[in-house]
């Protein structure tokens, strides 16, 4: 089977594995370590379980593949600290975040925020990818994008759709993270990378998800000037294999981040990292066309132009300039 099947053979992260035990109380303080102190009951009539726990972390971001291999019911106390997104592998569940009730399903995901009681009826041939998100990170996030300090707590709706929208895109960006987190000598591993990557998800979850600033980010705001544009165009021309965001061009731009964002799309029809990408794509075709095809690979020459995925590279390549990296070197 697949590691996306969910099955405890095939279970994502399996480089990170943090336990797999049969006791329940064992396997309970376990799972505190990485989440909150929690009730672990067990129903049914066999007392053990046959669970394993995968977990990776990065800054502000972390993401566990777990099954109970029994079925279990979950309680814990608000956490205040934290926001939780479970997402199903296989198999269903239920979870409940104060008042809501989620069924949690490979179609429908959930998304706690602090504040609440939780309580999760979990089925043994359930398997899940359990994402943490650091409120402190995640609300100034949000800050950056509003371009003002929060007023109030966040608070998400808590379920999210995963089989299409946004909450599908959100889903493949959090697959393609596990994959490059399976994966030996990852890009990942650079500090800068891990960064990028965890602010893309963080990003993609406050537009992409509703709560109760989905209305302000939403909100009219005036497209960049001209002259913020352009600063920030000459940052990616000047530099292009720099690691750069669309918040760290606004900062040196003057502007919003969602300012940036309109202006681009008002002066060029393309957002600031689509800009980026087509830069850095171009630059790839010079550098293969210039190369020795016995002397470097594609692999070598996409990483150097921050490209993390060799397989979405190639695909978006071909896309646009209508043939394989790999022929572009070799002519």
């Amino acid at each position: 089977m697949s590691r996306e099947d969910g099955s405890a053979s095939g279970l994502p992260l399996a480089r990170y594995e943090l336990f797999r035990s049969c006791d329940p109380n064992h396997v309970r303080d376990e799972v505190s370590r990485v989440w909150a102190p929690h009730t672990l009951r067990v129903l049914g009539g066999d007392p053990r379980l046959n669970a394993r726990m995968h977990y990776a972390r990065l800054r502000d971001l972390s993401v566990s593949a777990l099954t109970y291999g029994g079925t279990v019911w979950f309680t814990s106390r608000p956490a205040e600290s934290f926001f939780t997104v479970f997402v199903p592998l296989a198999g269903e569940a239920e979870a409940r975040c104060g008042a809501d009730r989620v069924a949690l399903s490979t179609a429908t995901a959930a998304v706690l925020s602090p504040g609440d009681p939780v309580a999760l009826r979990w089925p043994g041939d359930c398997a899940q990818l359990v994402v943490r998100l650091e409120r402190t990170g995640l609300e100034a996030r949000l800050s950056d994008l509003l371009g003002a300090p929060l007023r109030r707590p966040l608070r998400f709706a808590p379920a999210m759709a995963v089989g299409s929208g946004n909450g599908l895109s959100w889903l493949r960006g959090l697959r393609m993270l596990v994959t490059e987190l399976e994966r030996p000598g990852s890009l990942l591993e650079r500090r800068a990378v891990a960064e990028m990557f965890e602010r893309t998800l963080v990003t993609a979850l406050l537009l992409g998800q509703p709560s109760n600033y989905t209305r302000m980010l939403d909100g009219e705001v005036p497209a960049a000037p001209t002259r913020a544009v352009s600063i920030a165009l000459e940052w990616i021309d000047n530099h292009p294999k720099w690691q750069h965001t669309t918040a760290s061009l606004a900062r040196e731009a003057d502007v919003t981040e969602r300012s940036l964002q309109l202006g681009f799309r008002k002066h060029l029809k393309m957002g600031p990292m689509e800009y980026l990408r087509e830069i850095r794509l171009r630059g790839v075709r010079d550098q293969l066309r210039a190369a020795q095809s016995d002397a470097v690979t594609v692999t070598e020459i996409a990483a150097e132009w921050g490209f993390l995925h060799a397989g979405h590279f190639a695909a978006r390549y071909q896309q646009r300039f209508g043939e394989r990296p790999s022929q572009t070197l070799r002519r």
